[in-house]
């Protein structure tokens, strides 16, 4: 991508931008910072302070946005297309993550009634009362089976009762569990008429009474609770259940369930919303973050556009990155280090090779299987990258060493203040982290037909496994968390709420197309080339006398490479493959679907009812279809 300014034209000032990214970036240090003292010292002084911070990380992060934005539209008048494209598209797939990031909800508001002295109920809660005189007793139970309760309070003739309260009293932190009771009594004053009581309740949604943990969407129920206990400062321990406060979820390293609890910190511990933020948030910035990657690598603006609408019409990236799980956050970082290498970004006396390797720190540090990506980074230095042999070996060094660092200072300081009696070094810390990978063996786990997950060699007969190469096929789309309604009259039924695990097969697909079409372009550009390396221009990134279309090809099937077929070893090794570790790939097939569709040869109107269909796909999976009418919603069927 080439930016220059219009001759003549009045370049845009820097300095407001530099400030706040500068403010940002020091906020967060600090946010940083108190956050790590008040897991040491768990300071309730403390709460203040962080809640402060990160109010004010998401106001200036909002602010050098928009001036990044209004920067840019300025500086560079040539590209606002393009620019109103990327603030289009990530615009639309914030609201569609706003729309549904608190769905379901962490509770749900409940009322029953009836006259004291006659048991009530309706399925979530019993009422048992009793009126002798001016005492009134009341007993609350939560249904055996039912969910957990969050709060209670009772209503006599409509009006709130005073003095008296129910012991105990439920609370998001302490809820009543199903099977409980609370109860209650209450002075009625002489000559008061009380003919009707209402019990009022919140009953927990995303909550699993199990394990008694917050989390419904797939795999919050570890996750969002290890954030919580994160934010709590709370010391853990390996073994830990879930629902102790000493659970951190140590097999993963500590950075998606601390942006998670970043998230907690702003809108609230048991705000579904606040767990699902950040992933929301990264999620929806990878869309521009490939645009910019994919117009840097192949300087095709057609390819750029077209991978940013794959990529944000990915049924399973969206559905990932709505939830409060780890597998988003690391792409997010991965693509910021992407595009920081082939922009090549410098910062003071860090380059390319430097900024990008801590962004690939922190990758890792949001889940351990970015190794892969940072291979695919070191692959394409050494085999495609500028400058001699030497040169190249030694920028993936740099490269290698910089990740090394970051991930063992952030790990370090994770272990030293919420994990030191599990992990007194970060490398015990990675050697939990191996040894637990390499202990799900699937031929030792139990079958989950109800999940979808089915074991790789036991006898099942609730259906086949789901293979590696399945991901690339066909199988059943697994559902994360799904609320069936039935409408009567009419016996209609719809998915009410519904988060699925697949991805859009319309792009899966086309990895069969364009794996051979960028494996042909990249072996025409060796075939052509001269001998010679000196006939390298442009200063870009590309091995020298590398186009960009086979510098395009190059990078794309170098990253697929990594990202997918690891799993296929590992499955053979025996290990346990989950269709939703294909999600660091989805880029690179965004990226190669669109070189397809974006060919001179693909007729436009083709491209544009591929583009239909990918959209039609995701929509039919979308999550929360309560905008369409309930015939259609019923018609659909997901």
């Amino acid at each position: 991508m080439q930016v220059q300014d219009v001759p003549g034209g009045r370049p845009a000032s820097r300095t407001l931008l530099l400030g706040l990214v500068g403010g940002s970036i020091a906020t967060l240090a600090a946010l940083t910072l108190v956050i790590l003292v008040h897991a040491f010292t768990r300071s309730p002084a403390l709460i203040l302070p962080a809640e402060a911070l990160a109010a004010a990380l998401a106001a200036l992060s909002v602010a050098s946005i928009a001036d990044g934005v209004y920067f840019s539209w300025r500086r560079y008048p040539q590209h606002r297309r393009a620019i109103l494209f990327v603030v289009g598209i990530t615009l639309a797939t914030l609201v569609a993550h706003a729309y549904v990031i608190n769905n379901p909800a962490t509770s749900s508001s409940g009322s029953v009634s009836g006259a004291p002295g006659t048991p009530f109920g309706n399925g979530k809660v019993s009422v048992t009362s009793s009126l002798v005189g001016e005492q009134l007793e009341v007993t609350v139970q939560a249904e055996s089976g039912g969910s957990a309760i969050a709060s209670v309070s009772l209503l006599g003739n409509g009006a709130p009762l005073a003095g008296g309260a129910f012991s105990p009293q439920p609370s998001y932190a302490s809820p009543l569990q199903p099977g409980s009771i609370t109860a209650g009594g209450w002075t009625i004053p002489a000559g008061e008429n009380l003919t009707r009581l209402t019990v009022d309740y919140k009953y927990l949604d995303c909550y699993d009474t199990s394990d008694q943990v917050y989390g419904c969407i797939m795999d919050e129920v570890y996750y969002v609770p290890a954030a919580q206990h994160l934010l709590a400062g709370d010391q853990c321990t390996v073994g830990a259940p879930s629902g102790s406060g000493a659970y951190c979820n140590p097999e993963h390293p500590p950075l998606t369930k601390a942006l998670m609890a970043a998230g907690m910190a702003v809108l609230g511990e048991y705000d579904a919303a606040g767990w699902r933020l950040m992933p929301a948030v990264l999620g929806s910035f990878c869309v521009p973050l490939l645009f910019g990657t994919a117009w840097e690598v192949s300087g095709n603006k057609k390819i750029a556009y077209l991978s940013a609408l794959f990529l944000s019409l990915d049924v399973m990236f969206f559905s990932q990155s709505s939830a409060g799980l780890l597998d988003v956050p690391p792409v997010f970082f991965g693509l910021l280090a992407f595009f920081v290498y082939f922009k090549g970004v410098r910062w003071w006396k860090l380059d390319k090779y430097v900024i990008a390797g801590a962004l690939l720190g922190l990758a890792g540090l949001a889940k351990e299987t970015a190794v892969f990506a940072v291979a695919a980074l070191a692959t394409f230095i050494l085999l495609f990258g500028g400058g001699s042999r030497l040169g190249r070996v030694y920028s993936v060094l740099k490269v290698v060493l910089v990740v090394g660092v970051v991930f063992a200072v952030g790990m370090q300081a994770f272990d030293s203040t919420v994990a030191s009696a599990a992990f007194p070094t970060f490398v015990s810390h990675v050697g939990y982290i191996i040894s637990y990978g390499t202990s799900l063996v699937a031929d030792k786990l139990a079958c989950q037909p109800t999940t979808g997950y089915w074991c790789l060699y036991a006898n099942d007969p609730g259906g086949p496994p789901i293979l590696p190469i399945d991901w690339l096929l066909y199988y059943s789309p697994v559902a994360y968390y799904l609320v069936t309604v039935t409408v009567n009259p009419g016996n209609l039924s719809y998915v009410s709420i519904g988060y699925y695990g697949v991805t859009n097969l319309v792009v899966t697909w086309a990895t069969f197309v364009w794996i051979p079409l960028l494996g042909y372009a990249l072996y025409s550009e060796y075939r052509r080339r001269e001998p010679k390396l000196e006939d390298y221009q442009g200063g870009a990134p590309g091995r020298p006398g590398l186009s960009a279309e086979g510098r395009f090809a190059a990078f794309t099937l170098t990253l697929f490479g990594w990202s997918y077929v690891p799993y296929l070893f590992l499955f053979l090794g025996g290990r346990v493959t989950y269709p939703f570790y294909i999600v660091p790939a989805i880029p690179a097939m965004a990226m190669g679907t669109a070189f397809w569709v974006s060919r001179k040869w693909f007729p436009k109107w083709l491209a544009a009812v591929y583009l239909a269909v990918a959209f039609v796909f995701f929509l039919v999976y979308f999550p929360d279809k309560g905008f369409l009418p309930v015939w259609l919603r019923a018609l659909i069927g997901h």
